[in-house]
């Protein structure tokens, strides 16, 4: 049976040898990772402040290799992000002291896989469509520097992360509804139906690294909308119809009618004015043909106090006959009693 003093120090003499170099030197390294990046830091207390270091890391089935920004320098730390392509394989991390130029101790290495990972909160966003609620998943900016400078490369274009979005009653929280996505995309959209019409619902999702769900992030800043009532909506469209048809009332009285709207006048070049019919019969003996110059006009008796342009009254009476006849200047006229007898 092992005592609790024995298991200590056998503990800590492990400790010890992992980060023991072959000469007794000791560094203590660690490993910082952000949203897929990897920083190596490291403590030596025992080495002088002239020493410097090389950093070497190493991909499941390939050797060791430099990291060409992380060799003999004098700096405690290096970014060591670039250096690995796919974080879904083993890849480890050793530091080397250079004691001088011909002697390098190695310290153990040190693994780099999804229990060093932690990530960033993703952002999300609500809206509304018709009686659905759609949720847009954004993710972190990716540490890793393979991106261009300047520019945002979400962990989404680096793994296809696990997304949870869980949207919940603001007023009740036992209400609610949650989904699990696998992103495959730049950005996650989820849907959700089924909510109750005037209730505030938020929505809220974190992510993890593929099939570890140990490497997750924390929950996204709540989201929160307002299920638009149905019957608040149809109470707005009873309120609106008498007004819009108030409106349209109006418009129609403001409208000109087609009685006050200008009549296009004859063409002054046609040889015959057409009249509009009467519905009144017109007694043959009142209608007087006049020919002349190969033009006939009609004239009709209810225009005769029509004013003549001559300086002369055309209008003459023949007391024999009863009949008024028009001055033509020079025109054959035709008598109104010939007229009658004729027809």
């Amino acid at each position: 049976m092992e005592t609790p003093g024995v298991t200590t120090v056998g503990l800590g003499l492990c400790v010890m040898l992992l980060i023991t170099g072959s000469n007794g030197s000791v560094c203590y390294p660690a490993v910082e990772s952000l949203d897929l990046g990897c920083l190596l830091r490291w403590d030596c207390p025992q080495a002088s402040p002239n020493t410097t270091y090389t950093v070497q890391t190493k991909t499941q089935g390939g050797p060791w290799q430099d990291v060409p920004w992380c060799v003999w320098v004098s700096s405690r730390s290096c970014d060591v992000s670039q250096a690995f392509s796919n974080l879904e394989l083993y890849n480890m991390i050793r530091l080397g002291v250079h004691l001088s130029p011909s002697s390098t101790v190695w310290m153990k290495p040190r693994k780099f896989d999804y229990s060093d990972f932690t990530f960033s909160p993703p952002s999300v966003s609500a809206s509304l469509k018709d009686d659905q609620l759609l949720v847009k998943v954004q993710y972190p900016c990716a540490a890793n520097r393979r991106c261009s400078p300047g520019r945002c490369c979400p962990i989404s274009e680096l793994i296809d992360p696990w997304t949870t979005v869980t949207v919940y009653n603001e007023h009740n929280h036992s209400e609610y509804q949650s989904r699990t996505v696998w992103t495959q995309e730049v950005v996650s959209h989820v849907d959700f139906s089924g909510l109750a019409p005037g209730q505030n619902y938020c929505a809220v999702a974190n992510f993890s690294f593929p099939t570890f769900s140990i490497a997750a992030s924390p929950k996204s800043a709540p989201q929160c909308v307002t299920i638009v009532s149905k019957s608040g909506t149809g109470l707005i469209s009873l309120l609106l119809v008498p007004l819009v048809t108030v409106f349209l009332r109006r418009h129609r009285q403001a409208a000109p009618t087609t009685d006050n709207q200008p009549k296009i006048p004859s063409s002054v070049h046609d040889p015959v004015s057409l009249v509009p019919l009467s519905p009144v019969p017109v007694d043959p003996c009142h209608i007087h043909l006049e020919f002349a110059d190969d033009q006939m006009s009609i004239d009709s008796s209810s225009k005769r106090d029509q004013t003549s342009t001559h300086t002369s009254d055309p209008l003459r009476h023949d007391p024999s006959s009863g009949a008024a006849y028009w001055d033509s200047g020079g025109m054959k006229l035709v008598s109104a009693s010939h007229l009658c007898l004729t027809l």
